[in-house]
């Protein structure tokens, strides 16, 4: 080896005066050459068996089996690679990667465990397993492994940033805004963490020092798209479309791919009356991708206000199809099949909401709307009391239990009802009112 490293110095000794040869130079074909060896001189040097060597090998295999989408000879390697040297941790997440990527989630979490096992302070491996938890949805159990990779190495940039990330999912605004303060100290990245700056604040409500950050952001970088279409969400949120459509004319004119800019611009030209842009909108977002379930779902929405039900039912199906656990489609499907007079359909939506969601109240409202469309009055009046126990100032749900009251011959209850509802404000209560109680 010592030989080896030997001749290699004095080659790149001699290389350094000659021309190069095609793309790569020939010093640099030294370099990495000696790279080579020192890293065999390294395992060597270790301790490590020639099986680590075979090992390292087969992971080689395996990763360019991955690359030609070749899963089950990816596969095959990777397993080879453990049975070579089943002290080697890598090959363990080689393996957990594809397992999950092959919808084994439960084995890609057996195979990081002993990963960990055998390096358990690697801060690589718990954020490895941090990425394939967050595409998971275990935005908790990412949160676990990012703390702990953190800890093991706290000057680890890229996986503080990670962390970032998975503090929004949870919802823990203050961390992940201290986390951010600490990055950006440590210039990584200003820009981008002053927007995910801006993007905690909006989520925390705090719109006016959203904006702030961002005004600071584009100091910085004034073609900063995202920062743009940021400005356009704070503004929707504070009831200012106009300013919402300025700033997203913006973002697209710098980024004519960003999908959400024109999602969010079809909010503000559907706030300003203005459908048929909005609906143009959300036409090119889908062009550009087609597995946003939120895009859908907004379209669906708008069709739905402009008539178009066949088409809304269509997209609606689209989202659910893209998040089987989308409550918000399925719910909205559901009024839509009630529209179109399919209550059947309609009535197993909802009870797929609200398997997911029981403290959905305005499920068990519509549930009750759509019994009393079958007469079945005493079984709508029980979930309208499901949807008033979950939220007592529910107007619609006071209005619609009184009539199904009245209709049952429940005259003082039903009359109480919808007194209710007109005291919570409720207008329509008012004809009803006059019409079938005393006043």
């Amino acid at each position: 080896m010592k030989q080896a490293l030997s001749i290699i110095r004095k080659r790149h000794s001699r290389g350094n005066s000659e021309e190069t040869d095609g793309n790569i130079g020939f010093p640099a074909i030294l370099v990495v050459a000696m790279l080579l060896a020192l890293n065999l001189y390294t395992i060597i040097a270790s301790g490590q068996s020639a099986s680590r060597i075979a090992a390292l090998q087969e992971v080689q295999k395996g990763d360019n089996m991955m690359s030609l989408m070749m899963w089950q000879d990816a596969l095959f390697a990777y397993d080879n690679a453990i049975a070579l040297d089943r002290s080697f941790a890598n090959a363990y997440m080689k393996k957990a990667d594809l397992l999950f990527k092959l919808g084994r989630g439960q084995e890609a979490e057996a195979m990081y465990q002993r990963a960990l096992k055998i390096n358990p302070y690697v801060d690589y491996i718990y954020d490895g397993r941090a990425k394939m938890r967050m595409l998971a949805n275990n935005y908790e159990g990412a949160l676990e492994d990012l703390n702990a990779a953190v800890e093991i190495n706290r000057e680890n940039v890229e996986v503080r940033d990670r962390l970032v990330d998975n503090l929004i999912a949870v919802e823990q605004y203050e961390l992940a805004l201290a986390e951010i303060d600490s990055l950006i100290a440590k210039d990584y990245r200003v820009v981008h963490a002053l927007e995910r700056k801006a993007l905690v604040l909006l989520l925390a409500g705090e719109l006016d020092s959203s904006l702030q950050v961002l005004e600071t952001a584009l100091i910085i970088n004034p073609k900063c798209a995202v920062a743009y279409d940021l400005i356009g969400v704070a503004n929707l949120k504070l009831q200012r479309p106009e300013e919402a459509l300025q700033a997203l004319d913006r973002a697209i004119e710098l980024d004519s791919s960003m999908v959400i800019a024109y999602h969010n611009r079809a909010i503000a030209y559907r706030l300003l009356g203005d459908k048929q842009a909005a609906l143009e909108d959300l036409d090119t977002a889908v062009e550009i991708r087609q597995d946003l379930e939120k895009v859908f779902y907004s379209r669906a929405v708008l069709k739905k206000e402009m008539g178009n039900l066949d088409d809304a039912l269509g997209d609606y199906n689209r989202a659910i199809r893209i998040n089987d656990e989308f409550d918000d489609a399925l719910y909205n499907r559901a009024y839509t099949l009630k529209l179109m007079g399919n209550y059947a359909s309609a009535m197993d939506d909802l009870d797929e909401v609200l398997v997911d969601n029981p403290e959905s109240a305005k499920a068990w409202n519509m549930k009750g709307n759509i019994e009393v469309l079958y007469a079945q009055y005493a079984e709508a009046i029980r979930n309208y009391d499901r949807a008033l126990s979950i939220d007592n100032d529910f107007a619609s749900a006071y209005y619609n239990r009184g009539l199904a009251r009245l209709m049952n011959n429940q005259f003082p209850e039903g009359c109480r009802d919808l007194q209710q509802s007109l005291d919570l404000g409720f207008e329509k209560a008012e004809s009803k009112l006059s019409a079938f109680c005393d006043q």
